[in-house]
């Protein structure tokens, strides 16, 4: 009876190892939850977003540098007819008086004149439409690797992602010499993303003999809204420099009220 019950202890004991190194994997994996989660974030409900972009930035010669500010209110709007941007009246009477402004001296300073330029599409699909654009991401990027950890003090999961220097826009890629590219994006045990980062290097050259180095990051955070993923800020550094000039772009997008307004009312 002891050396049967010495048996079955062991015998335990060994499933309750095995047991513990193989819970990591009775869940599924990060990857597969997150193709899962984006696929159920695609809601098609009418949404306004207040958002904020802010620009700095300065370009031109190393002892010369022309220094660029900018900031603009604006609201995004995705209904039945699909997204627009709505200018508020006051936007609007303010672009006109920094127009004005710029006729009487084309050296003054504007703020929202700067911006309105530089915020297009590109920009407001990632606050407007993140689950599709990661979805897009994720056909382009190597998965490197998942592992534990937390953000914003709570557990979470972070998944890295490369990008090959031949997935890159031809126009550009003919020019780039050395590339390297990072990707890592923080979901909860569901699998929704909660932000994300991305950092980019490289160096190249133009006409053969003006040669250039650059680099980029990308900061997200998400948010989920109902049945829909949504980008709550967006941050993204570009640098560039080489043959005595640089160019230098820091700017933000900041979600400020998100509102889930009836068809008849958006836009009105």
């Amino acid at each position: 009876m002891i050396r049967h019950g010495f048996l079955h202890s062991r015998q335990y004991i060994f499933i309750v190892c095995c047991l513990a190194v193989l819970a990591p994997w009775s869940r599924a994996d990060g990857l597969t939850d997150l193709r899962k989660t984006l696929k159920q974030m695609h809601a098609s409900n009418p949404i306004g977003m207040d958002v904020q972009f802010k620009l700095f930035g300065h370009t031109g010669e190393d002892d010369e540098l022309i220094e660029r500010e900018g900031l603009i209110n604006v609201r995004l709007e995705d209904g039945a007819h699909g997204m627009h941007i709505a200018y508020p009246a006051d936007v609007l009477a303010l672009l006109h008086q920094e127009e004005l402004a710029k006729i009487a001296d084309e050296n003054v300073r504007n703020s929202a004149l700067n911006a309105v330029g530089e915020f297009d599409y590109w920009e407001w699909r990632e606050l407007m439409y993140p689950a599709a654009q990661l979805e897009l991401a994720l056909e382009r990027y190597t998965f490197l690797g998942e592992q534990e950890d937390t953000y914003d003090g709570k557990p979470a999961r972070s998944l890295t992602f490369s990008l090959p220097m031949e997935k890159i826009d031809k126009k550009y890629r003919k020019y780039v010499k050395k590339y390297h590219h990072r990707f890592t994006l923080w979901i909860d045990d569901k699998g929704t993303p909660l932000a994300s980062a991305s950092t980019e290097t490289g160096s190249g050259r133009v006409f053969l003999v003006i040669g250039f180095q650059f680099q980029n990051t990308v900061n997200m955070t998400y948010q989920q809204e109902r049945a829909r993923l949504i980008g709550i800020r967006r941050e993204v550094k570009e640098e560039t420099w080489g043959a005595a000039m640089q160019a230098q772009r820091h700017f933000t997008s900041t979600v400020s009220r998100v509102e889930f307004p009836t068809p008849e009312k958006i836009s009105q």
